[in-house]
């Protein structure tokens, strides 16, 4: 069986943290390119009288991004979002397979509950020895470095 490291907190943290720039940067393009729409809401106004929008091509993209770079970049053999590329880390199976567009997309609204409250549900892969953080031990999947035999004593996972 093929052994991996399993990625831990901060290494994770920095593949969000990537993707989250990418995002951005991809929605700022965007934005420059076809220019800022806004979806009213409602009959809101603010203080001087303007109806109150959200910005919805921002909206558009991170949702695109999400759906293409996360959802869909997991289930295929990127097995990662373009952070997780970057940082050398994968998700994958219990059993080290790949994992389905299912799969993938369970994980990402699994992350949701991970979130709530005040992000524990990922602290929780700093604190455990398959770090493992809520949503992978929800969905039964694993983030580990992309190098094989990365440590003297590979963790085994049940």
């Amino acid at each position: 069986m093929v052994t991996y490291k399993p990625a831990g907190f901060w290494i994770r943290l920095l593949a969000a943290f990537l993707d989250g720039i990418f995002s951005n940067v991809l929605a700022a393009i965007v934005t420059a390119i076809i220019g800022e729409k806004q979806m009213l809401i409602g009959e809101l106004v603010d203080p001087t009288g303007e109806p109150i929008g959200l910005p919805l091509t921002s909206f558009s993209v991170s949702l695109l991004y999400a759906i293409i770079f996360i959802i869909i970049f997991t289930a295929t053999h990127f097995r990662g979002s373009p952070g997780k590329l970057i940082c050398r880390i994968q998700v994958l199976n219990k059993d080290m397979t790949q994992i389905g567009i299912g799969k993938s997309i369970g994980r990402y609204f699994a992350q949701i509950l991970s979130a709530i409250p005040l992000m524990i549900g990922y602290m929780i892969a700093g604190w455990n020895r398959e770090k493992k953080a809520l949503h992978d031990m929800i969905c039964g999947t694993r983030v580990v470095y992309r190098d094989e035999k990365k440590e003297e004593e590979p963790v085994l996972y049940e």
